[in-house]
């Protein structure tokens, strides 16, 4: 059976994370980090690992993200509504979103009935 409404959360959700991953490229690309760092001078003061960490989180958030909208259309499709709830909820948590944990949740709970 699916599930809508963990459908339309994970959607949201994994969206919303790889939104956020895009802002991250693009702040730390642009030359600016959270702290307002330049990137030319970070590289040439060593701070480049800082740098680094961040690409690393947004492609994080991006990849979960991507993945996230996969699991929603799963959940979306009644035969695969169980895996598409497990991926929703793994990498929600990994994205750290509770919008795509919540829409997994809800697959899986679809998926037992």
């Amino acid at each position: 059976m699916e599930s809508k409404i963990g459908f339309i959360l994970a959607l949201i959700g994994g969206i919303l994370s790889f939104i956020m991953g895009i802002f991250w490229v693009v702040i730390v690309l642009a030359g600016k980090s959270f702290w307002g760092m330049d990137v030319l001078k970070a590289a040439s003061s060593g701070a480049s690992w800082f740098l680094g960490v961040w690409i690393i989180v947004a492609v994080c958030y991006i990849v979960s993200g991507i993945v996230s909208v996969i699991a929603a259309f799963m959940i979306k499709n009644p035969k695969k509504v169980k895996t598409g709830g497990i991926l929703a909820l793994i990498f929600g948590i990994i994205g750290s979103n509770i919008l795509t944990i919540i829409g997994g949740i809800m697959g899986l709970v679809a998926a037992g009935k």
